[in-house]
């Protein structure tokens, strides 16, 4: 049995849950006091809903509830919510500001995403998750906080936030999650706590208006390509904590000039100053700038160690090396000429592929 109102839209029969309203509704729209839970796609496809009114009684909000509702503005979610479901307001695209109470302490899956005139929102102390794409797409999104609540931000959550500026992360933020920062173009500077141990997988990949970046000494692993194509970037300074360094975790970031590996970590360094990072182990320089001049101590050049590195216009590889990966020096259009050394009895599968202004090739017998 159902409950069915003036307006065509339903509810359970004890009037606890609204479970659908008709796609065709138009306007405003006042949920009867007394619901606890507002169901799974309730709204979902709702374009013409303009507004509606969430009544105090309301615990959850359920996956999908609100999704592509297109002339949903604004909506004020009251304090007695306590989770938002998965998609709930997603592609809501004329939404332009949401207020989420302290009530709330879940956001889930792609909950906001593709909201792309969401200018502002935030994230009250009370959330203690936030989900998988929770923000990706909000290109309209200028600034956010992530509250000291908050333990880990998910995969992809603000992804594409192309209008992010500003970003506050709370100080017991453990790990960042994969493509987390993905694309966030406008993103100058962030500063990440003390409390991180993890960067994913292209946590800050395209975000090339980043300028400069601290890692601090609580950071042990960085992911793969997790700044890759951050043209802007001049700068990198890897802490003495950090033990794992994923493969083109700086590619293409064309304007490094500078990096430096702390004196004390015993498993990267930098030695005698020449602005790349070698494992210390193996006497292996895995990540590499336009800047870096190769140690005579430096046994191989890494699987992409230079990739993208648009910005090198000549490389001299000393004796030592034996071997050079894959794609060690791939996309190097700036480079023009090479010697390899007769040291190297090994060169990896397009170690100079797409190397377009190379015109001379040294290799030995």
């Amino acid at each position: 049995m159902a409950y069915i109102d003036e307006f065509g839209c339903e509810y359970s029969n004890d009037k606890k849950k609204f479970v659908r309203c008709p796609e065709n509704y138009q306007g405003h729209y006042t949920i009867q006091e007394g619901v606890t839970s507002i169901e799974v796609e309730a709204f979902c496809g709702c374009s013409s809903l303009a507004s509606v009114t969430i009544p105090n009684s309301v615990t959850s909000i359920g996956d999908g509830a609100f999704y592509e509702c297109r002339g949903l503005t604004s909506v004020t979610i009251p304090n007695s919510v306590t989770s938002i479901g998965r998609s709930a307001f997603g592609d809501c695209s004329g939404l332009t500001s949401v207020t989420i109470p302290n009530s709330v302490t879940s956001i889930g899956r792609s909950a906001f995403r593709e909201c792309s005139r969401l200018t502002s929102v935030t994230i009250p102390n009370s959330v203690t998750s936030i989900g998988e794409s929770a923000f990706g797409d909000c290109s309209g999104l200028t600034s956010i906080t992530i509250p000291n609540s908050v333990p880990s931000i998910g995969e992809d959550a603000f992804r594409e936030c192309s209008g992010l500026t500003s970003v506050t992360i709370g100080n017991s933020v453990t790990s960042i999650g994969d493509y987390a920062f993905c694309g966030c173009s406008s993103l100058t500077s962030v500063t990440i706590p003390n409390s991180v141990t993890s960067i994913g997988d292209g946590a800050f990949s395209r975000c090339r208006g980043l300028t400069s970046i601290t890692i601090p000494n609580s950071v042990t692993s960085i992911g793969r390509s997790a700044f890759g194509d951050c043209s802007g970037l001049t700068s990198v300074m890897i802490p003495n904590s950090v033990t794992s360094i994923g493969g083109g975790a700086f590619k293409d970031c064309r304007g490094l000039t500078s990096i430096v590996v702390g004196s004390g970590n015993t498993t990267y360094d930098s030695r005698n100053d020449c602005n790349a990072i070698i494992e210390t182990a193996t006497n292996t320089l895995v990540v590499g700038c336009q800047a870096t001049i190769i140690p005579n101590s430096v046994t191989s050049i890494g699987g992409g160690a230079f990739k993208d590195c648009r910005g090198l216009t000549s490389v001299t590889i000393p004796n030592s090396v034996t071997s050079i990966g894959d794609y060690a020096f791939y996309y190097c259009s700036g480079l023009t000429s090479v010697t390899i050394p007769n040291s190297v009895t090994s060169i990896g599968e397009s170690a100079f592929d797409k190397c377009s202004g190379l015109n001379a090739v040294a290799i030995p017998n």
